[in-house]
């Protein structure tokens, strides 16, 4: 078997310093992970369901041998916990925002998604069938230009799309502002709280709770991978938005069912994280820290300083690393050209004389 155009192709990669490697375990203290709180890092979860035995496998989707009362109660437990009618557990954040974004939208409809949105969510604007264009990150005047635009078509759906904070650069979306546009002009918001989720509101219940616009918004992203410390996802919305997922929804469909053990898991987290206001005092300590020239402005735990050239960044990565202070470089194309960074997530366990450290050093790099 001839595969010399996959050669070519790391080849090319390589020579730009952007190939992905897959490495095990970490260099030093933790600023790179996005276990918030600590739940994976202090075994939270595990402690909780110590002697407890789930099931590791579903068996099938949920429409064929896949669903369980389990499933079904803490899904309606989580809609509670966030002030909503429904929710739709999916497997990852990836097959929420693809499923969601696939299948919704129809012909003729229109998608406006802010310009630095996951590629999750891009991947499912691209299998719709709407049309779609973007809006430049965080412009309300660009986005108001563009809701205008399409508000002369009557006969259509608009769906405007963003994350309420954002992965690379932590910064978050003029949410209540986003919400005034679309009752003007008849857009439906979507937003993803993949990295607000544990970590922003007094119970950690995400960045559109703590502004009181839950009612507001059509869909809702939360997922566990991150400050919950588990693995899925949710979409919230309306019992009628649940039931057009069920019968609608390729990735929901196709899919083997997250298993009970994973399900419990995502329990004891929700059990366990609106709880944690300590951590997030504790976090709250270590982002006013970063009020540095470089980083970028942010008032979450993701911070990023601009370093272009993925060459110089992984040069930045590695000076930490020999400090014993593990932050990881984010490269082109992962990021725009010129946009490369050092990408810093904080945790309720990283010390303030550390993170001083990490910021001297970065700060000092040349």
């Amino acid at each position: 078997m001839d595969e010399n155009f996959l050669h070519k192709k790391l080849l090319e990669r390589s020579e730009k310093h952007a190939l992905r490697i897959l490495r095990t375990g970490g260099y030093g203290s933790d600023y790179h992970s996005n276990d918030y709180l600590g739940i994976v890092n202090k075994g939270l979860i595990e402690a909780l369901l110590s002697g407890s035995e789930y099931a590791h496998g579903s068996t099938g989707s949920r429409l064929l041998a896949g669903n369980y009362d389990l499933i079904e109660e803490i899904e309606k437990e989580i809609a509670a916990f966030h002030g909503a009618g429904a929710a739709l557990i999916f497997n990852s954040g990836y097959d929420a925002n693809l499923g969601l974004l696939a299948s919704i939208p129809q012909k003729g409809d229109t998608i406006l998604y802010d310009k630095l949105v996951h590629a999750s969510i891009r991947d499912g604007i691209r299998q719709s069938f709407a049309q779609s264009f973007s809006f430049a990150h965080n412009e309300l005047t660009d986005l108001e230009h563009k809701l205008k635009t399409r508000a002369a078509s009557h006969n259509s759906q608009c769906f405007v799309v963003t994350e309420s904070v954002f992965s690379m650069d932590g910064d978050r979306a003029p949410l209540t502002e986003m919400v005034k546009l679309c009752e003007n002009y008849g857009g439906h918001l979507i937003v993803d709280e993949a990295h607000a989720t544990g970590v922003i509101g007094n119970r950690g219940e995400g960045f559109v709770q703590d502004l009181g616009i839950q009612d507001k918004c059509f869909a809702r992203i939360h997922t566990f991978g991150k400050a919950l410390g588990c693995h899925g996802a949710v979409i919230l919305g309306t019992p009628l938005l649940r039931d057009y997922l069920i019968n609608f929804c390729r990735p929901f469909i196709y899919s083997t069912a997250i298993p009970p053990a994973s399900v419990a898991a995502i329990r004891a987290s929700y059990k366990i994280f609106p709880g944690m206001n300590a951590e997030r005092k504790r976090l709250k300590k270590l982002i006013d820290l970063f009020q540095h020239p470089g980083f970028k402005k942010s008032d979450t735990a993701v911070q990023c300083f601009i370093m272009p050239g993925n060459e110089q960044v992984k040069a930045l990565s590695h000076k930490l690393q020999e400090n014993k202070l593990d932050a990881r470089p984010i490269l082109y194309p992962t990021v725009p050209l010129g946009g490369e960074r050092l990408r810093i997530t904080l945790h309720s366990y990283n010390t303030i004389e550390e993170t001083e450290q990490l910021i001297s050093i970065i700060t000092g790099f040349s």
